[in-house]
């Protein structure tokens, strides 16, 4: 607030008044403790302050105990001074003129502040400000109630930034269904050309390997998309981060480079959580080459730290992520000593396409991906910067989970190509459909290829011996894929199954958990290895 001007009275009617004691003290408006309101005020846990109009420059005479705890400030530090001493450089100049113009005016206004504690920090003031008059209809005093909103403010900024998320990430699994069946056609026709182009032959060789590189950065770039979109299937596990970090140090270490030093500093008992180990690789990485080109940003010559922690959210803490649910939680925080993350930016870093590196450097959806797969798997992912030029931090923060680990079963040598095995292909997409068709049979096997779900069940109706049954997952007619594969598990329980997708939700995630899945696009080579895997297991129809 401001120094009031003197203007003509407003209506009475719209008035507050007191009768006007006599001030016995300049920056008291009250003599003796015998005024009930101002005993009242000084006891309220809301914050409250009365400044006074008539003396220069509007200044503070009185204040409550709940102010001076707010603010940071002593009752003598305060006592005499103009308000603005809670403005700082973030403080809405266009809001601080509405308050100037309705003190001006005699009017109430209500409105919220961002202001400056004492120690420098930061906080949302909801204010309100009206104008007290004496029994004369004079103007003695403005009277102000503050109230701190700061964690209503960041909750209803989480909301927001979750609703923007949301709305991005169905546009971009759109869109990543789509365009990933598109790429399977560019890859699989690129598989089988390259298959027929002549060893001889360089210029056809150089231009069947450019489009198969071409639509390879295609799908890289799609999958990033599903992955921010939280549309990727996730083949969880139960696992130990600190193991996952430890099987991976050699990968950290290289994608770090010459010149930056990584520590790891692992909590000893720490929790287990199901994750998906792939793409929790994959979010470690993109998070290490951002502080890596950051490093190398600020000279090259640098330090990455990596721990882990058991973390409790109970919900009552003020610091931490406002958006993280109550619970338990592994925390695995990723710092750098580069140059950091400008404050103005730290909200948008995780926004896909959103990058500060020169154009043609990089899509701007490496942390976008991690940010999806981290809500994707219940958890959060946050950055900060550690202070100005001090670096920056990300942290991941994964839901504990209860059991025993598991290790990952390591390949086991080369698949062989297929014999007479008979497959049975679903897929509604006619030019996906003919693609795998001739793949399948370029692999060796007996290829029937149907368009939906129900015209697959009728053929096995009339014909059920096949080794295979290989079906995407969206499809059209009421039945996608995994409903048919648990048909065919019920009433054919020696077909094997082998499912396929571009896209997928969280209801057909929990379907398909129990069926082998290969991701479009797929190659050839990927695609022989997952049906052998299939195939040749104990068990398995041959």
């Amino acid at each position: 607030m401001t120094a009031t001007p003197e203007t003509p009275d407003a209506d009475k009617s719209t008035r507050s008044y007191v009768s006007s004691p006599p001030i016995s003290d300049s920056r008291q408006p009250h003599s003796g403790q015998s005024d009930i309101f101002f005993a009242a005020v000084k006891t309220t846990r809301m914050p409250m302050i009365v400044t006074d109009p008539r003396q220069p420059d509007n200044p503070i005479v009185f204040c409550n105990e709940a102010f001076s705890f707010m603010t940071g400030y002593s009752e003598d530090e305060i006592l005499g001074t103009n308000c603005r001493f809670l403005q700082g450089p973030e403080t809405d100049r266009d809001v601080v003129a509405q308050v100037r113009a309705a003190i001006e005016r005699r009017d109430e206004i209500a409105v919220e502040l961002l202001n400056y504690r004492k120690n420098g920090s930061t906080f949302w003031n909801a204010l309100f400000v009206s104008p007290v008059y004496d029994d004369a209809g004079q103007l003695v005093y403005f009277f102000s109630s503050q109230l701190d909103i700061s964690r209503r403010r960041e909750a209803e900024d989480a909301l927001h930034e979750a609703q923007k998320m949301e709305a991005v990430g169905k546009l971009t699994g759109g869109i990543a269904h789509d365009f990933n069946n598109l790429l399977q056609v560019i890859i699989g026709y690129s598989d089988i050309l390259e298959a027929r182009v002549d060893q001889g032959d360089r210029s056809g060789r150089r231009a069947v390997e450019a489009i198969a590189a071409a639509a390879a950065r295609g799908a890289t770039l799609t999958q990033q998309l599903l992955a921010f979109a939280r549309k990727q299937e996730l083949r969880d596990r139960l696992l130990n981060f600190n193991q996952l970090i430890e099987d991976f140090r050699p990968i950290l270490k290289r994608t770090a480079g010459d010149g930056v030093t990584v520590n790891h500093r692992l909590e000893e008992n720490l929790w287990n959580c199901r994750i998906d180990p792939v793409q929790a690789e994959m979010a470690l990485l993109n998070i290490l080459t951002n502080a890596r080109e950051a490093i190398q940003r600020g000279g090259g010559q640098g330090r990455i730290d990596i721990s882990t922690r058991n973390v409790i959210r109970t919900g009552d803490e003020t610091d931490g992520p406002v958006n993280l649910d109550p619970g338990e939680y592994v925390q695995v925080r990723i710092a750098d000593d580069g140059p950091g993350i400008d404050p103005a930016i730290v909200d948008k870093i995780f926004d896909p396409f959103f990058t500060t590196k020169e154009m043609g450097k990089g899509a701007g959806l490496g942390l976008a991906m991690v940010y999806g797969f981290m809500r994707q798997s219940g958890g959060l992912a946050t950055a900060e910067p550690i202070g100005e030029g001090q670096g920056s931090a990300v942290s991941l923060y994964f839901p504990r989970a209860a059991g025993v680990t598991e290790r990952r079963a390591l390949p086991v040598g080369p698949a062989r190509s297929g014999g007479a095995e008979r497959v049975l292909m679903v897929e509604d997409q006619e030019d996906v459909g003919d693609l795998g068709k001739a793949m399948l049979e370029q692999l060796g096997y007996d290829v029937v290829l149907t368009r939906s779900a129900r015209e697959a069940l009728d053929h096995l109706a009339k014909d059920g011996d096949f080794s295979l049954l290989f079906t995407d997952i969206l499809m059209p007619g009421g039945m996608n894929g995994v409903a048919l594969a648990q048909a065919v598990r019920r009433d054919y329980p020696r077909l094997s199954v082998l499912l396929t997708t571009g896209y997928a939700d969280e209801a057909i995630d929990e379907g398909a958990r129990s069926y082998e899945l290969i991701r479009k696009p797929y190659r050839r080579a990927e695609l022989n290895e997952r049906i052998r895997a299939v195939l040749d297991r104990p068990g398995a129809r041959t």
